[in-house]
């Protein structure tokens, strides 16, 4: 399989470099390089601050970046810092691969005291490494029924502490040719929700997967599906149990994942949860996600509710789309609430590993925080295997699983006093089990 979950592999070191520069009287209306090199090209982002005396008879100095091959931006003087990354960077600045070689922060030295003028250059190289990166895979905007505009959609999701959204209008690409511009806040997935009389679907990742929508039998959709995973589209069944719009067409077509968390946690939500656990019973390996389609304010519907949380190995659409792919996913109630992980030893969620016997236990660790006395519990195959709950915020659970289970994923649930029902706060997608012979 891809890159294992390793949640103790080392990583590059981050790189961090000052440099001064004094400019003297002389070098006035000039523009220095202050160089720096780049060894490797594990890097996904550049951060760059720099400071001088702006009192000091009016010292004026710009700032920008060059890379090995050309100029990546320019502030000016309307800066102090600045960021260039994979595909997000500051206003001003072109995101892109962080490649190896001579780099260079560019200092115009546009107005100098005769006395000169001293400036401080700090620098910053992060490499890639594994994180935990959340936000919200469908949502609609004014390109289709939405009553936000894309522009405002970004804003309202980054105040939730989101790092990434799709925006999924129906049977329309229009509002992808926005989410093509780089946004220094967040990760924008272009995607389009297929929706049909007889079922919706997302298509993630491709910002033109749609053909054509009109799709009422299972064979066109499949024959839809298809073309839009040639075209190397992420395909989710959303809401398959919804009352007004469940899916209809059957699931012997193409497909990915299932949404199995819509919007606030309902009876729609519940049946999908249960069709997954018993498609995960019989050996398939379905990959569950979550959207809050969200299309205007609403009490209850917002964006990053749910919140999903993908493990990524870089800081890129392609890298969450990788994590989806590999099942590196966990839903939570809200941005900020219940967040749970499950692990054993080196593997995660998403992988799959081979006791060494049949007979060998399989040690599992839950790690869970936002904790709100949730009950937690522990599923495999044949049902739920151990529950927890805890008064503390933040918890460790330890178990001793057996080697014979198809899987093991975890669900938190917890009374919500103030609509007087008990809904699921988090559920984990799962880590799977091989066969020992």
């Amino acid at each position: 399989m891809a890159e294992v979950y390793k949640r103790g592999s080392a990583q590059a070191e981050t790189l961090q470099l000052t440099r001064e520069r004094f400019i003297v009287k002389e070098e006035e209306q000039t523009y220095i390089a202050v160089p720096f090199e780049l060894m490797g090209d594990g890097y996904e982002r550049i951060e760059i601050r720099y400071s001088y005396d702006k009192q000091a008879a009016g010292s004026v100095v710009d700032i920008g970046l060059k890379s090995p091959e050309r100029i990546v931006g320019w502030s000016g003087g309307a800066r102090n810092s600045f960021f260039v990354g994979l595909e997000k960077a500051t206003p001003g600045y072109l995101a892109g691969p962080i490649a190896s070689g001579m780099w260079a922060v560019l200092l115009g030295a546009y107005r100098i005291p005769e006395a000169g003028c001293r400036v401080t250059v700090e620098i910053t190289a992060v490499p890639a490494r594994g994180r935990w990166l959340k936000g919200d895979l469908h949502m609609h905007t004014v390109h289709s029924d939405g009553s936000y505009t894309p522009a405002e959609v970004i804003s309202l999701c980054s105040g939730r502490g989101l790092d990434f959204i799709a925006l999924t209008d129906h049977n329309t690409a229009s509002q992808n040719r926005f989410s093509l511009s780089a946004d220094e806040r967040l990760l924008i997935i272009p995607g389009v929700e297929l929706t049909s009389y007889k079922g919706h679907a997302n298509l993630l990742g491709q910002p033109d997967a749609l053909h054509d929508f009109r799709v009422l039998t299972p064979e066109t959709a499949a024959s839809e599906l298809w073309q839009a995973r040639d075209k190397g589209a992420f395909i989710s069944l959303n809401h398959p149990f919804c009352d007004n719009c469940p899916w209809e067409l059957g699931f012997d077509v193409p497909y990915d994942a299932i949404e199995v968390w819509n919007g606030p946690w309902r009876e729609l939500n519940e049946k999908a949860v249960q069709w997954w656990q018993e498609q995960l019973g019989k050996g398939e390996r379905i990959v569950a996600l979550g959207g809050s389609d969200t299309h205007r304010a609403d009490r209850f519907v917002r964006h990053g509710r749910p919140a999903v949380s993908i493990w990524t190995m870089s800081d890129t659409v392609q890298g969450l789309l990788d994590g989806m792919r590999q099942g590196r996913v966990v839903l939570s109630f809200d941005p900020e609430e219940t967040f749970i992980t499950l692990s054993s030893g080196e593997y995660g969620i998403g992988d799959s590993f081979t006791p060494a016997s049949p007979e060998a236990a399989v040690p599992l660790r839950i790690e869970a925080s936002a904790l709100k006395a949730d009950q937690v519990s522990l599923w495999s195959d044949q049902g739920v295997e151990a529950q927890w709950t805890t008064d503390n915020e933040q918890a460790v659970f330890d178990f001793e699983g057996a080697s014979d289970r198809l899987f093991y994923r975890v669900e938190a649930r917890r009374y919500m006093e103030d609509i007087d029902r008990t809904i699921m706060t988090c559920l984990t997608n799962p880590l799977y089990i091989g066969r020992t012979l």
